[in-house]
């Protein structure tokens, strides 16, 4: 693969980095989604410094249950150097308190090369807690009312890279990827906008890549940014 084999000393962080985690909170039952994202890894570009990759994607969130949101995302960076690169998911919320709840979000990424045909993909799995430490809600004379949330979130996110060798040939030592994050909710009706840090691959060196990654570890692993918005739409239902 054109694309793999010129990013392949980077695909660890690169793939494993696309995209903050995706609904934190999941869609009530019957919901309709849309969601686009924007940012990646932290590098370090000569003359300009260190920013967020502009990785960008647009997805779209179905509430099957009041617990459970079904999703899917298409990376429109890579599509710009023939990839295509499709991620399809769940979020499930296994645990939810009064102000707080807990959501697994396994999915799973495949890329194709659009001109070769050559593809791979690799299994993920998120666990993030979530904390709503500030709720406003009016009611007004029509009826529709207000609605504002603001939340506090972190967990783990892991990515599994089941090939026995790398885009260019070599052995792959790097068959769990897992990075940490911390982020944070603004809800706002049908709005929800999202920022989260993340520390990418943080148990593998990054050094003697091709692209100089600052991170809060040092000579380990990596930092990304990333912000989402999503917007709900009619509930049909």
């Amino acid at each position: 693969m054109r694309f793999l084999g010129f990013f392949g000393v980077l695909c660890f962080l690169l793939f494993a980095a696309c995209a903050p985690s995706r609904y934190i909170k999941p869609l009530e039952v019957g919901q309709h989604a849309v969601q686009v994202n924007f940012g990646g890894p932290v590098a370090k570009i000569p003359g300009i410094g260190a920013i967020p990759m502009p990785l960008t994607s647009v997805g779209y969130g179905y509430g099957l249950k009041n617990n459970l949101t079904l999703f899917g995302n298409l990376h429109t960076t890579s599509l710009l150097f023939g990839v295509g690169q499709l991620e399809l998911g769940a979020a499930w919320r296994c645990w939810k308190g009064e102000r707080a709840g807990v959501t697994l979000q396994p999915a799973l990424n495949s890329v194709v090369d659009l001109y070769t045909g050559a593809n791979r993909f690799w299994p993920q799995l998120d666990g993030n807690f979530y904390w709503d430490y500030r709720e406003i809600r009016t009611k007004g004379k029509n009826g529709k009312g207000f609605h504002k949330t603001q939340s506090l979130y972190g967990g783990i996110s892991q990515w599994f890279d089941p090939y026995r060798t790398e885009s260019q040939g070599r052995k792959n030592e790097q068959f769990w990827i897992p990075s940490l994050q911390v982020g944070h909710l603004w809800e706002r009706n049908r709005w929800v906008f999202q920022g989260e840090l993340k520390i990418l691959a943080p148990i593998y060196s990054n050094q003697d890549i091709v692209v100089n990654y600052p991170s809060l570890l040092g000579n380990r692993g990596a930092m990304g940014l990333y912000f989402s918005a999503t917007y709900h739409l009619k509930n049909y239902e």
